[in-house]
């Protein structure tokens, strides 16, 4: 394909996924971190597990070829809004986890795949006339179900068999040959960060507009997040108060701001530091999985943007290792390994904690309770919280640690 054939296929792109943007703007995170590869290994277009969508150049110039601006527009919309779905309902880590290997096993599970994104009717969007796919209803299935349910009855379907598909590794799992040719390599706590964006705007957006599939999708990401994040916002809140009141009193070491006022008399002056210090204990022992480390990543970045301070970071499994200070939510998503992977003993985390200088105002401790608890309470507020999406997981002794101060996210 020669040089300006190429620009004018990555401009009808973009201006395509531009064009989803705007009908479907709660999508944009994930639209806008995919990368384009044009390639003819893929039959229309397939997607990756790093958002890099792989794009046939004939199929896209039978789309918007000779046609209205705006129907090709819609149709590859939709093609753009189909493939990061597959990201976004974790079609790959899915797969993963039923086992599934093999071409015609994956083949099955790439079109169950489209039959549970596929019922979602998206204003302004439409499928391609050129490449029709599939529907639940069109197969004698029942809509709005998953993947997994659509997977298990498509061998009773005598018409699954002459749809040969293959969208790639977002989809089943399985890399494929054209994938060399993806141009980023995202970490799981980028793609995890761009999956809760896109819930949150999805939960924020105008319901009307939105299927109950993805309104219920969004639901089971965000769970009951809210409430029990203002929780443990206000437990934090009032541990970093208590801590900042510990090293804050009146003085003669300064003057009283309206000195003037109360003249001849000397009133003291309100003296200390105002400024929070917060140190965050991450339990990074073996029972502490990818995704328990990236909700603790998650939460530290939350607490950086609330309380607009930086946050010292303790990694511990049977010993503590060596602070990290995160000044901003962006250090915070940066990271990508924290070290240990052993046993868990957080005892030797919240002393570290609590002997650093500064002397912080609070310790957070991010753990799923499977470890030994100091048998004395710090002399510094101290607040729990437990992972309980965790594959097991327990709260701390009662005493000495309170219930007040334990939150279970």
């Amino acid at each position: 394909m020669s040089s300006p054939e190429t620009g004018s296929l990555l401009e009808d792109l973009r201006f395509a996924r531009a064009y989803a943007a705007e009908r479907l703007p709660w999508f944009a995170p994930a639209l806008f971190r995919c990368r384009i590869v044009v390639t003819d290994q893929v039959k229309v277009a397939a997607i990756d597990r790093h958002y890099n969508i792989y794009w046939n150049p004939d199929a896209v110039r039978r789309i918007g070829g000779g046609r209205a601006r705006l129907d090709a527009l819609a149709e590859l919309g939709f093609l753009w809004v189909h493939e990061i779905s597959h990201l976004l309902r974790r079609h790959g880590d899915r797969a993963e986890t039923l086992g599934i290997v093999g071409a015609e096993p994956e083949r099955r599970w790439n079109i169950a795949c489209d039959l549970e994104i596929n019922d979602a009717k998206w204003a302004g969007l439409r499928m391609p006339a050129a490449y029709p796919g599939r529907f639940p209803e069109a197969m004698d299935l029942e809509t709005g179900q998953l993947a997994e349910y659509y997977y298990r009855r498509i061998d009773a379907v005598p018409s699954a068999a002459q749809f040969p598909i293959d969208e790639g590794s977002g989809v089943h799992g399985r890399i494929r040959p054209w994938e060399a040719g993806g141009e980023q390599r995202l970490a799981p706590l980028d793609e995890e960060l761009v999956r809760r964006e896109v819930a949150r705007l999805t939960r924020e957006a105008d319901q009307a507009g939105i299927p109950e599939a993805w309104r219920a999708w969004a639901r089971s990401v965000l769970g009951s997040r809210v409430n029990w994040r203002q929780r443990l916002r206000h437990r934090m809140s009032l541990a970093v108060r208590k801590g900042q009141g510990a090293k804050t009193d009146y003085s003669y070491g300064r003057a009283h701001r309206r000195q003037s006022v109360y003249h001849p008399v000397l009133p003291p002056a309100l003296s200390g530091t105002r400024s929070p210090h917060i140190a965050v204990v991450v339990d990074t022992s073996a029972s502490m999985d990818d995704a328990d480390l990236q909700r603790a990543l998650t939460e530290i970045a939350a607490i950086i943007r609330q309380f607009d301070a930086p946050v010292t970071m303790i990694p511990c499994d049977v010993k503590d290792y060596e602070p990290v200070r995160l000044v901003s939510e962006r250090e915070a998503f940066r990271i990508n390994y924290l070290p240990g992977g052993s046993g868990t003993d957080l005892r030797r985390g919240i002393e570290a904690a609590v002997n650093l200088q500064p002397i912080p105002d609070t310790v957070l401790v991010i753990t799923d309770g499977l470890t030994a608890y100091p048998a004395v309470a710090p002399r510094l507020p101290l607040v729990f919280a437990i992972l309980g999406q965790a594959e097991s997981y327990a709260l701390p002794p009662n005493p000495p640690f309170t219930p007040d101060q334990v939150v279970v996210i």
